[in-house]
């Protein structure tokens, strides 16, 4: 990382194309390595460190899986859940 060889490697052997697919990183490395890609990273923050994630270029950062509107990603959206 940040190199996306092993993300695209992924999205290949599933046979998805990488523009359709999300990474979930965290670390700004990955989530550099995902817009590389072509991918929308999901930063996943951890020990406050939400603004290194943002500035890496994350799409969403959460601190929670459960923060993803899951209804929203089976349509191909990466954003947050509503509360």
């Amino acid at each position: 990382k940040p190199n996306p060889a092993i993300f695209l490697l992924a999205a290949q052997g599933l046979g998805i194309d990488p523009a359709a697919c999300f990474v979930a990183e965290d670390a700004p490395a990955g989530v550099k390595a995902a817009s590389a890609g072509g991918m929308s990273p999901l930063g996943i923050a951890r020990n406050d460190d939400e603004s290194l994630l943002q500035a890496a270029g994350a799409d969403l950062v959460v601190t929670s899986f459960d923060e993803v509107a899951i209804d929203e990603l089976a349509q191909g959206r990466l954003c947050r859940r509503s509360s």
